[in-house]
């Protein structure tokens, strides 16, 4: 993971550098040698114990786990980022959101987070399971509760930020950001494959410019990407559940974060009203008016998520392809592609999507043409 160089502690500066680059690169090692390493798309994390000295820097019990988080270096751009440091955002939250990580001390590509108890969701309940409603009723509080953090609290947004209540330009704003930071950086490396499948290079501009218009509703602080992985349960039920991974969060339109929940959470088709209803009840009790349209709108932003997932989920499923891969590897990366084909198909105006099969050759000739350079 590397050295901390003069580093910043995010709770705490009081003691002199030298001892804290110590004590840091102290926890650093120890978490890459006999750390607990967990998964992570974006970073690379491990859960380490901590001494009684390094407990008092980081001000923390002396019994407890801190999560390192190194942010990884060698996967592609493939998601939307409006803030560049996840330390601000749990800094500009922490006093309005409870149980979320709290930044104990970072350096560069390197964060030290306070270890949030429980399990993944993802682990005891895995991708299309049927999700306890008790769960479903806590993850729509998380997300209504969070339209009660104060905007002038949060990191400064770019340039150009669409104005409060502007619900199109804030979805305009997203088929430009995925634009920029997803299909602009990566077409060099995949643009002949994209083709190859009828995905145009302008097709997120283009959606940005015919976006539907939408009924106006207050914006508050979204967390982008609220997933089983990113939910942890309890094991003694006090709270039910907690948030983390807020790398992806931003500010704008509420029903953006409920769409982004429908996707990724991989509810099973039956629960999904459950899981609307339950946020609108939610939502009611903390800024009724950012129900406003729900059941006309909330297609849009589903129709949006899916539209820009197709550039990141096709850049993985030919990725898993390696130098050598077998026929079964084939048709399960070619699957892949066909259904997030098929998915953003009407936001994107595709045109017909190529069978599995007839996808199948064209993997196979992208993943030749780049090998040979």
């Amino acid at each position: 993971m590397g050295e901390f160089n003069a580093p910043s502690a995010c709770r705490s500066d009081e003691v002199d550098t030298s001892a804290r680059d110590d004590l840091l690169n102290r926890i650093v090692a120890r978490a890459r040698t006999s750390g607990v390493g967990l998964g992570g798309h974006h970073n690379l994390n491990h859960v380490v114990g901590v001494s009684p000295e390094e407990a008092r820097f980081l001000r923390v019990p002396t019994d407890s786990r801190v999560m390192v988080r190194h942010r990884r270096d060698d996967v592609l751009p493939v998601v939307i980022r409006t803030w560049r440091d996840e330390h601000e955002i749990l800094g500009a939250i922490g006093g309005s959101l409870p149980n979320v990580p709290q930044c104990l001390a970072r350096s560069e590509g390197v964060a030290i987070h306070s270890y949030m108890v429980g399990v993944p969701l993802a682990v005891v309940c895995h991708n299309g399971k049927p999700v306890e409603s008790l769960l479903i009723e806590a993850l729509a509080g998380q997300l209504a509760e969070m339209a009660r953090v104060p905007v002038d609290g949060l990191p400064v947004l770019p340039a150009r930020w669409p104005r409060d209540g502007d619900s199109r330009g804030f979805l305009r704003v997203l088929a430009h950001q995925a634009d920029a930071q997803i299909l602009k950086p990566n077409w060099a490396e995949f643009g002949a494959l994209f083709a190859s499948l009828g995905v145009r290079r302008t097709a997120l501009t283009d959606y940005a410019g015919s976006s539907p218009p939408l009924r106006s509703r207050p914006f508050g602080l979204l967390h982008g990407d609220l997933h089983r992985d990113n939910v942890i349960v309890t094991f003694d039920g006090t709270p039910p559940l907690m948030c983390v991974d807020w790398e992806l969060a931003t500010y704008g339109d509420p029903l953006h974060d409920l769409a982004v929940h429908l996707v990724r959470m991989h509810y099973p088709a039956e629960q999904r009203c459950e899981v609307v209803a339950r946020w609108r009840e939610a939502m009611t009790r903390v800024r009724s008016e950012a129900t406003a349209g729900l059941g006309e709108d909330l297609r849009h932003y589903v129709d949006f998520e899916y539209a820009q997932s197709v550039f990141p989920d096709v850049i993985r499923a030919v990725s898993r392809l390696g130098e050598t891969f077998t026929q079964s590897d084939l048709e399960a990366s070619a699957y892949d592609v066909h259904r997030a084909l098929s998915l953003a198909a009407e936001p994107l105006r595709l045109g017909r999507v190529p069978e599995v099969d007839a996808i199948e050759p064209l993997l196979q000739r992208w993943k030749a043409a780049t090998a040979r350079g």
